[in-house]
């Protein structure tokens, strides 16, 4: 199987440090076994002050650590691959100077069982720590903005909700996140993006009162408390003023840009008694107030925001799922229609959490893409696909070829192609025996750099096959415009193919367009008989769905061959 390896330690109780597991991480890369840094995640070059391009391929990862922990991260790196690899503190540095103290923990990685790297991962303690020793003093302010930092939060909201208190006052807490902030970011630079942060804390500010707070607790993330009793009336009209006060342009040097935010809202007691607990019930709420359009608030409703609550559980596990091996790939055979012999398969990565079944990829993938994770899934579900694919082309004695998706934050990173060559590299598949995956949307976000990346990716030799064909941006012109390989028709279409005569004229229009454009098609979701002939009699030449086969474990779908329930064409 091709899944993520298990750590000697990974069933072992936690430790303290090691329940830092359960959050996400701060800063994430991937580096060498020797420590070169091979990927950082943008989260993680924010973190530390720097750009996402500031970390290029090769440089040191010691060069974030302060001079006197080098050794300790040198002796972790050390040990060889598979050996415990324990916790460890280590103080960063970042590009202001200032040092944040830091838990890392360093994983093994191993793809197909030949490509050995290292997963490095920090969160910040610095600021916890001196939380809990109830030195708020102790705690610097945030270096761009000037407003406290979470760690201070954390003291401030500890101090109102104290049980010992004789009289405890109510208060409102609202997280506010900046709509499109990282747009402005990947438009306009960071310089910029600052910025714009500096001049949201001034407005932030002067809409509250001296008794209240407002915090900076991430990168465009602010957390307000709203002193004293508050019914939702009265947070509702400070509500209405912050969003007011964002919605005004944003006059930055010859820039006039405008912005809106979304607002999460919890009260306190009537919410809940604590601070850790206000803190995800308006973080709900605020996951509620994107859903519902953004440039809106939303109050926490107690026995709602079942969703929101799920995708935070769902985030705190993704970390320690890739230390336990909970991700592999799973492999679904495409077919020629006329005689469903299994022509190539599509990888497809899958999350099963023990005793817990399986997460589905609608809910996994998005979750991945915003916490940075995808950079390190994506990059390992590609070697590990190519490797299985080249070690069927052994056993089979023909060429397999494969189908990889790739995600919009993936196609957008610019060490794509880098990350394609190397995995055709390392496990040796010809690189016209892979095909990759894009979606229509993705490719239309910028279509003359996506013009630009496709034909980089075609000069490899690999494949480009545009995924959900139909649903989004389909015409003539972009694609006469961009380098494709196949078209692959979206399986709304073929739902309700041998019932809606309209479906069926689109499909037929699909398929005519394609020929005449010398490209291959594949129809998604063909899940009867009826949907396969009508197919077939359309002079569709592939096809993939449940009634040729359901994605299935590698050692599964080997198996099937072996015996002869699954053929291969030759």
């Amino acid at each position: 199987m091709n899944t993520l390896p298990v750590p000697p330690d990974a069933h072992k109780a936690p430790t303290g440090h090691e329940r830092l597991a359960d959050r996400l991480a701060d800063f994430l890369a991937r580096v060498s076994p020797e420590g070169r840094i091979l990927f950082v995640s943008r989260q993680g070059a924010e973190w530390l002050g720097y750009g996402e391009h500031f970390f290029n391929k090769g440089d040191d990862l010691a060069s974030v650590v302060l001079p006197e922990d080098r050794p300790l991260l040198g002796q972790v790196l050390a040990q060889p691959p598979g050996g415990e690899r324990q916790a460890l503190t280590l103080r960063l540095i970042r590009q202001d100077g200032n040092r944040v103290t830091a838990t890392c923990r360093v994983l093994t990685l191993v793809a197909a069982g030949k490509h050995t790297e290292l997963l490095f991962a920090a969160w910040d303690v610095g600021d916890a720590l001196a939380a809990r020793s109830g030195e708020p003093e102790t705690l610097p302010s945030d270096p761009l903005t000037g407003l406290p930092t979470r760690g201070q939060l954390l003291h401030r909201l500890a101090e109102l909700t104290r049980p010992d208190l004789p009289q405890r006052s109510g208060f409102a807490l609202m997280h506010l996140d900046l709509d499109g902030f990282q747009k402005v970011n990947d438009a306009l630079g960071h310089g910029m993006g600052d910025q714009l942060l500096v001049e949201t804390a001034s407005r932030l500010t002067a809409q509250l009162r001296a008794s209240d707070l407002v915090a900076r607790s991430g990168s465009d993330d602010f957390v307000l408390i709203l002193a004293g009793p508050h019914d939702q009336e009265a947070v509702s009209q400070v509500a209405r003023k912050v969003l007011a006060s964002i919605q005004r342009p944003y006059h930055l040097g010859e820039r006039h840009l405008h912005l809106t935010a979304s607002i999460g809202i919890a009260l306190y007691p009537e919410h809940a008694g604590d601070g850790e607990q206000l803190l995800k019930y308006a973080d709900i709420a605020l996951a509620s107030a994107k859903a519902g359009g953004r440039n809106r608030w939303q109050f926490y409703r107690s026995g709602g925001g079942e969703r929101a609550s799920r995708e935070i559980s769902l985030e705190e596990r993704m970390y320690t799922a890739v230390q336990n091996g909970e991700f592999e790939m799973y492999y679904q055979p495409i077919c020629r229609a006329a005689s469903r012999e299994m022509v190539y398969a599509e990888a497809l990565m899958r999350w099963h959490r023990p005793g817990e079944g399986f997460v589905s990829p609608a809910e996994f993938i998005p979750l991945a893409e915003r916490n940075g994770l995808i950079g390190f899934l994506g990059a390992w579900s590609l070697r590990a696909s190519c490797h299985q694919a080249a070690a069927w082309t052994k056993a089979w004695g023909r060429p397999m070829h494969m189908s990889v998706n790739l995600s919009p934050v993936q196609f957008g990173h610019g060490d794509v192609v880098t990350m394609v060559r190397s995995a055709l590299s390392e496990s040796g598949l010809p690189a016209n025996c892979l095909t990759l995956e894009i979606t229509e949307g993705t490719l239309m976000r910028d279509a003359e750099e996506s013009k630009v990346l496709l034909e980089r990716l075609r000069e490899l030799g690999v494949g480009i096959s545009v995924d959900d064909f139909g649903t989004g941006y389909s015409s003539l012109a972009y694609l006469k415009r961009f380098p494709l390989s196949t078209l692959k028709i979206d399986r709304s279409f073929v739902a309700e193919l041998d019932r809606d005569g309209n479906d069926l004229a689109i499909v037929s229009v699909i398929l005519g367009l394609a020929r005449e454009l010398d490209l291959a098609v594949v129809a998604e979701g063909v899940e009867t008989e009826s949907q396969l002939q009508l197919l077939v009699d359309k002079g569709c030449k592939l096809v993939q769905g449940y009634l040729l086969g359901r994605p299935v474990a590698a050692q599964e779908l080997g198996g099937k061959v072996e015996s002869g329930e699954w053929k291969v064409c030759t």
